[in-house]
């Protein structure tokens, strides 16, 4: 029900509004609204963003799936990786295998594998089981503006349109908490002033490319890294074998405009795929963009909490960047509903703040440290980092051991009781 303010209209008090209807704020939302928790979800798009993004998902995350009931749509979808992780040399280079990981036995669970699905698609399958719970409502067209504290509560406005591109009118929303789930440049970061520290890979530009080519009549695996310093890339299935899609994530020189990437990528191409000449592929969709490690300096200000890029960013070539957002909803989901409680509400500080402690030391202290390793190992000419991805890959080789020990770091699962110690 909407009601008439002094200078916007106020449409609703909610439990929970989130602000950015991607995976990590459209995941948020369904599973507080499984918990019963009324929430709104204010994206500014006017549909889910198609464009090519994340795409791995580990059993941390595919446990949570499993919870939240979408895991067989996810699975149907996309590919299940039961073969782990292949590095090797470029087509155009020796064409070999350096080293493998093999997915290790579960420590806790099941599920003993993981789903290669591009973002996109995982947001239509949350959004659509979302959408059957009466307490769930998403806004599209609908742009945050600002925000700010109640005396129990929060209150943001936005900017809404019919089409994009019509007349504008403010809204105001009220709630009870708000989650930043806007992405890497969260307005709402901005607007409450919170530092979002690191750099910018300026090294390479990164591309994001889709396409349709059978990499496995030539020997790949569902997941491949390419090592080189010029012809890096992660090559990975990116849906099930009948629409046969595939993701290039790889880089170009930073000197190379954008508008001249489209006149490189297929000298690019012919470097990377094996198979005769020529090639015969089906180029579907290409993003270029600069990869980022960055964090915000705190997740939680007052009642707002944020999840996602909007709390931290790292490049893409560990895969990690996706999953460690909904591994903050995961946590959340935890808390939050604690924190909105008649018997806890009055501890919601205390709440809030447990989240933000675990997430951001988790990020800053295992997270950061894996991606930056991970994009090194893959292109670096650096000595001493030759020399670190030489032994690595002689250790997966040489010593099962170890291998088993990197393989099990794929399988965690998260704890059950995160409060331990906190009551």
């Amino acid at each position: 029900m909407a009601k008439e303010g002094a200078d916007a209209t106020v449409y609703g008090n909610h439990d929970v509004i989130i602000i950015g209807g991607g995976p990590v704020g459209l995941f948020c939302g369904l599973v507080l609204a499984q918990k019963g928790i009324d929430v709104l979800v204010l994206e500014a798009e006017a549909d889910i963003v198609p464009s090519p993004r994340a795409l791995m998902y580990f059993p941390i995350v595919l446990h949570e799936f499993a919870k939240a009931g979408i895991l067989d749509d996810v699975l149907a979808a996309g590919y299940k990786n039961q073969s782990g992780l292949t590095f090797r040399t470029p087509a155009s280079g020796t064409n070999k295998i350096l080293a493998q990981i093999s997915l290790g036995k579960p420590a806790n669970g099941s599920i003993d594998y993981g789903v290669q699905l591009g973002q996109p698609a995982v947001c239509a399958i949350v959004r659509k089981h979302a959408l059957l719970l009466p307490n769930f409502c998403i806004s599209y067209l609908t742009r945050f503006s600002s925000l700010q504290e109640t005396e129990d509560g929060v209150e943001v406005r936005a900017i809404c349109t019919s089409d994009g591109v019509g007349k504008e009118e403010e809204k105001r929303y009220s709630a009870r908490f708000a989650i930043a789930c806007d992405g890497a440049s969260s307005p709402v970061r901005k607007s409450l002033d919170i530092p979002f520290s690191g750099y910018t890979w300026t090294d390479w530009r990164f591309l994001a490319i889709n396409i349709r080519y059978d990499f496995s009549a030539h020997g790949y695996g569902a997941a491949n890294h390419i090592i080189d310093p010029e012809d890096w890339a992660v090559i990975v299935r990116a849906s099930n074998e009948e629409e046969g899609l595939w993701r290039i994530a790889t880089g170009i020189r930073p000197d190379i405009p954008v508008e001249e990437i489209e006149h490189c990528l297929p000298q690019k191409l012919e470097r990377l795929l094996p198979g005769p000449r020529p090639l015969a592929y089906e180029l579907v969709a290409v993003n270029p963009y600069w990869a980022h490690e960055k964090v915000a300096g705190r997740y939680v200000q007052g009642r707002v909490v944020l999840c996602g890029d909007a709390a931290h960013i790292n490049n893409p070539l560990t895969a990690l960047g996706l999953t460690t957002g909904l591994v903050d909803v995961a946590v959340l989901s935890h808390f939050l509903p604690r924190a909105l409680s008649p018997a806890h509400s009055h501890r919601w500080p205390q709440l809030l703040g447990r989240y933000a402690h675990l997430r951001r030391s988790d990020f800053v202290g295992n997270v950061q440290k894996q991606a930056l390793e991970g994009k090194l190992r893959m292109h670096s000419t650096d000595k001493k980092v030759v020399a670190q991805r030489e032994d690595f890959f002689n250790m997966l080789n040489k010593n099962p051991g170890f291998a088993t020990f990197v393989a099990s770091t794929m399988m965690e699962t998260l704890p059950e009781e995160l409060e331990m110690g906190f009551w």
